[in-house]
């Protein structure tokens, strides 16, 4: 049976018995793996305080072909998440992006530009980028990378620039509403206000943009736009949806 050795980032856990967990860890070797953690819910276990969402660790995880569950060997802690944790709207974002991952990533893929853009969203947070900041930021980004969210240019089919732009998300193009010819209902504008800030965020590092102001209202709208998209993206709405609504973005779909 190989052998998976690779840093790791913890996406999630769930209970499997009294005394073990499913953890899903979002590998940098293999990308997603799901793995059963035997005995880390107990209060002597070598994995306590290791397996917390979104936590950085180094793990071995014995692979076995043809099942979807490896077994967890060993993980080191290499940089832990309770001190975003522990403040809720931080709290928030990282039950955010641990779903979206688990839901978004194929297993056994490895993804080095999502994995990094994880580890850069944490840093920002640490750095003190505005919660609602880091949602947004990881989201376009995330979508920009699954091809899904692109650099807004102009409209592709008749080249007008200016905005307002709308998103066709089926071809992962922006058009203007002429060409774009769908009912406001069906999607969400972008102005040139949510323009700029979205082109901060593809052009800096988000614990760049911490040192910068924003109008309120552009991020509101942008993180409800972004939202929209994932929320096609991944087929369904996320269930942490609300908490990350509390951040102060826009209603989603």
């Amino acid at each position: 049976m190989p052998l998976l050795n690779s840093e790791a980032f913890v996406l999630l856990r769930h209970p499997l018995t009294e005394s073990s967990w499913i953890v899903t860890l979002f590998t940098r070797e293999e990308g997603v793996v799901r793995a059963v953690a035997k005995g880390a819910r107990r209060t002597t276990s070598p994995f306590r305080g290791a397996l917390e969402p979104l936590s950085r660790v180094r793990v071995e995880v014995v692979l076995k072909e043809g099942r979807e569950l490896g077994t967890l060997r060993s993980a080191e802690l290499l940089e832990g998440s309770m001190d975003l944790h522990g403040r809720w709207p931080e709290a928030a974002v990282l039950m955010g992006m641990g779903e979206t991952l688990e839901r978004a990533l194929p297993a056994h893929a490895a993804e080095e530009e999502s994995y990094r853009l994880l580890g850069a969203v944490l840093a920002g947070l640490r750095a003190g980028a505005p919660p609602l900041l880091a949602w947004v930021y990881f989201s376009a980004w995330l979508l920009r990378l699954h091809g899904v969210f692109p650099r807004p240019e102009g409209c592709v089919t008749c080249g007008a620039q200016g905005y307002p732009l709308l998103l066709d998300l089926g071809a992962g193009e922006w058009r203007c509403p002429r060409c774009q010819r769908q009912r406001p209902a069906e999607g969400r504008a972008l102005t040139g206000p949510m323009a700029s800030l979205l082109e901060a965020v593809f052009r800096s590092p988000l614990a760049s943009l911490s040192r910068r102001e924003f109008p309120q209202e552009a991020l509101s709208a942008l993180s409800g736009m972004v939202y929209w998209a994932l929320a096609a993206y991944l087929g369904r709405p996320l269930a942490n949806w609300p908490a990350l609504e509390s951040l102060g973005g826009a209603a989603g779909p």
